[in-house]
C-alpha cells in the first residue's frame, strides 16, 4: 500500500494533521508522478501544435499525440486507431455524438432508450435534441437494489427505436449494468448503442470488440490521466458515414 501511495505525490499532503486519504475517485483520480512527469516533458521538449507544421517540435508533438491515440486503441481493443476521437471528456463526447450522429439520424417519431441510472450528462443532450428533432425518450426502470429490469427493457422496443444510450457503471449507486446483454438486445432490433464508460473504465477490463457498442465514451481524469481530455470510440463505418463525428474538430 505504501509503495502505491509513493507513486502519487499528492498523497504526501496532510489534511487536518493527518495524511491525505482519497476516496473520491468516482469524481476524479489523483495523478501519479509518471503522468505529471510526462506532462512536464511535453512542455519542456515537445510543445507545439500538432498536424500543422513541418518543423521538429511539431513532428514530436504529432508523434506523441498519435501515439496516445494508439495507446487508447490498444487499451480498449478497438480495431483501428481511426476509431478513436479525442474530446475534453465524457460529457463532451456524449454531446458530440448527440449533435452529430444523433442530429442526423434521430427524427420526429423515432424513439431512443436511456436508463434510470444515467448521469445527467447522458440525459440532457438527448432531452435538448428531442425538443429540436421530435423523437421520444424511453427509460429502463430499476428495482429496489438499483438493478436494471431487463424484461421491462425488452418491452420498450418498437420498430421506431433507433438508439440505446446507457451507463456501464452507475456513478451514484455503483451498479454494474449487464452491458453486453443490453447491447445484444438493442442490436437484435437494429438499434445503435452508446455505452458510457466514465465509471467503468478504471475498474473493468473494456474490450469494445467483445462488448460491441457502436459508441463508447470515457474521460482521462477518472483513470489517472490529466483533466480536460477524453475519448470517443466509434465504429469506423459509422464515423465514415458523411463523416458524422469529424464535423467537430478534435482538441
Amino acid at each position: 500500500m505504501y509503495a502505491i501511495r509513493k507513486d502519487f505525490p499528492i498523497l504526501g499532503e496532510y489534511v487536518n494533521g493527518r495524511p491525505l486519504v482519497w476516496f473520491d475517485n468516482a469524481a476524479t483520480t489523483q495523478k501519479p508522478q509518471v503522468v505529471i512527469d510526462r506532462l512536464a516533458y511535453f512542455y519542456q521538449h515537445e510543445n507545439s501544435n500538432i498536424h500543422r507544421a513541418a518543423h521538429e517540435l511539431a513532428a514530436r508533438a504529432t508523434d506523441a499525440y498519435e501515439g496516445a491515440r494508439e495507446t487508447i486503441r490498444a487499451f480498449i481493443n478497438a480495431q483501428s486507431a481511426n476509431e478513436i476521437i479525442f474530446t475534453r471528456g465524457t460529457t463532451e463526447s456524449i454531446n458530440l455524438i448527440a449533435n452529430s450522429w444523433g442530429a442526423e439520424n434521430l427524427k420526429e417519431g423515432d424513439e431512443i432508450i436511456i436508463s434510470n441510472l444515467e448521469h445527467h450528462a447522458n440525459i440532457v443532450p438527448w432531452q435538448l435534441l428531442s425538443k429540436k428533432n421530435g423523437f421520444k425518450i424511453k427509460v429502463i426502470p430499476v428495482n429496489d437494489d438499483g438493478e436494471l429490469l431487463i424484461d421491462e427493457y425488452k418491452k420498450l422496443f418498437t420498430d421506431k427505436t433507433k438508439l440505446v444510450s446507457f451507463t456501464h457503471v452507475s456513478n451514484a449507486l455503483g451498479t454494474v449494468t449487464p452491458a453486453k446483454q443490453i447491447i445484444e438486445i438493442a442490436h437484435s432490433v437494429g438499434a445503435k448503442v452508446l455505452l458510457d464508460g466514465a465509471q467503468s473504465i478504471l475498474h473493468i477490463k473494456v474490450d469494445v470488440q467483445d462488448l460491441n457498442p457502436d459508441f463508447f465514451v470515457f474521460s482521462g481524469h477518472k483513470i489517472f490521466g490529466p483533466t480536460g481530455i477524453g475519448a470517443v470510440y466509434g465504429k469506423e463505418e459509422l464515423l465514415n458515414q458523411k463523416r458524422n463525428l469529424t464535423k467537430v474538430v478534435e482538441i
